[in-house]
């Protein structure tokens, strides 16, 4: 691993990208991983009905995604230190919150705020300060995101081990509340008080940047198909995962397979998607991430059709893998696509950007809803999304690099700079 900078040392580059992968394990492992599971017990003691329950995933999936924008302007304005501490303390509010709910109110509030947090702490400030501090990115992404994504799989055992100590669902929350402090904390000591561009990306280097990725405006990017392709391609990666594990069990129960047996394999497919964002990191440094996006839209592809058709156990190995695969690839494919066609000066809007409109994924689990109250099973939908999925593979096949940049990107885009203090 090689870093940027002289006044970045192996050390300090190694502890800034543990710290943000602790964050971002935290957040997936307290949120959309563990929540589920903790439901039920709330339900039970609280006397709620499952429409208000499911409703808090909606405010977190929503201020998850819409709050994307919010890092990238407090980056820009305050610094990153200022904007992981922000997102630290929205995660540790939410996380208190949800150990003392007693109403649906604060409940959803809670929801709220554990979601902006994991906006402003999240993805956007982590890929922004690994991308300014490591020569080879593809790497230290693919380490960030293989740490953050086996959240998604620790969020259900960490909530089984707490619970059975304390036999108190709201064990659970004092244990992220306290996670979330102590990860907070450790990222704002750790991180640089300084992050420069790499020497070889300054403006006396220019000239040894491809023309593709010189002085992208994010305006400029956002009319390309390119940005079209890399957004759409991620959004469906994010309906289709989003939609699987809320009605996957559901689904294969109703196709006569165990509660278990449909458990077991959501938990080794979040599994097999964090290796392979480690995969994809490695591969980054050597293949086009154009060809690691479409492995992931065929993998996906084959995994959801797969799901739709499962009879047999053959079927729900070849959908673990093929999801498995694709997810983990999809998420390093998308950020490498991004940074490699509109380089770094909007990298933060432009990824940000991204975030904020794959939002729409959160449509998915509501369209499939409808299609099985009125056609009575999943198959259809799945169906619709595999070659919604296709399509998206033939334009990522399809895709090349954009051309130079126009003159107004170099004009509207302030200098670089990513300072933190």
């Amino acid at each position: 691993m090689s870093w940027t900078e002289e006044w970045v040392s192996p050390a300090r580059a190694w502890a800034t990208l543990a710290a943000f992968s602790l964050l971002f394990f935290i957040e997936l492992a307290g949120s959309f991983s563990s929540l589920g599971m903790v439901l039920p017990s709330m339900v039970k003691e609280l006397g709620w009905d499952w429409s208000e329950a499911g409703l808090g995933y909606t405010f977190l999936g929503l201020t998850c995604g819409l709050g994307t924008l919010v890092p990238a302007v407090l980056i820009r304005k305050a610094g990153v230190r200022a904007t992981v501490l922000t997102g630290a303390a929205l995660l540790a509010a939410g996380f208190l919150a949800l150990a003392l709910t007693h109403s649906v109110i604060v409940y959803l509030a809670a929801t709220a705020s554990v979601g902006m947090g994991f906006a402003v702490a999240g993805n956007v400030p982590g890929t922004h300060v690994l991308n300014a501090m490591f020569r080879k990115r593809s790497t230290a992404l693919g380490i960030y995101f293989t740490i953050g994504a086996s959240g998604g799989v620790a969020g259900p055992l960490i909530y089984l081990v707490s619970n059975s100590i304390a036999h108190n669902w709201r064990a659970h929350w004092v244990v992220f509340l306290s996670a979330a402090l102590l990860a907070g904390a450790f990222a704002a000591i750790v991180i640089p008080g300084k992050l420069g561009a790499p020497r070889t990306e300054r403006a006396g280097d220019a000239s040894s940047m491809p023309e593709a990725v010189r002085d992208w405006g994010l305006r400029d990017a956002m009319r390309t198909p390119q940005f079209a392709i890399i957004v759409g391609a991620y959004t469906m990666y994010l309906l289709v995962h989003t939609t699987a594990h809320s009605f996957a069990p559901a689904h294969l129960i109703q196709r006569g397979f165990s509660s278990g047996t449909a458990g077991a394999m959501l938990s080794l497919e979040s599994l097999i998607g964090a290796a392979m964002s480690g995969v994809a990191g490695a591969l980054g440094e050597r293949v086009d991430a154009r060809k690691i996006m479409i492995a992931s839209m065929l993998g996906m592809v084959v995994g959801i059709a797969c799901l739709a058709y499962a009879d047999n156990y053959a079927l729900i190995v070849a959908y673990v893998l093929g999801s498995g695969i694709g997810n983990g690839l999809c998420i390093v494919a998308a950020t490498l696509l991004l940074l490699g066609y509109f380089g770094r000066r909007a990298n933060l809007e432009i990824y940000s950007a991204m975030h904020m409109i794959s939002t729409l994924a959160v449509l998915g689990p509501l369209v499939a809803g409808v299609a099985r109250d009125r056609l009575g099973n999943f198959t259809s939908g799945f169906v619709v999304m595999a070659a919604m999925m296709a399509v998206m593979g033939l334009a990522s096949y399809l895709m090349r690099p954009p051309v130079a940049a126009p003159i107004s990107s170099a004009k509207a885009e302030p200098e670089a700079a990513l300072s933190a203090s």
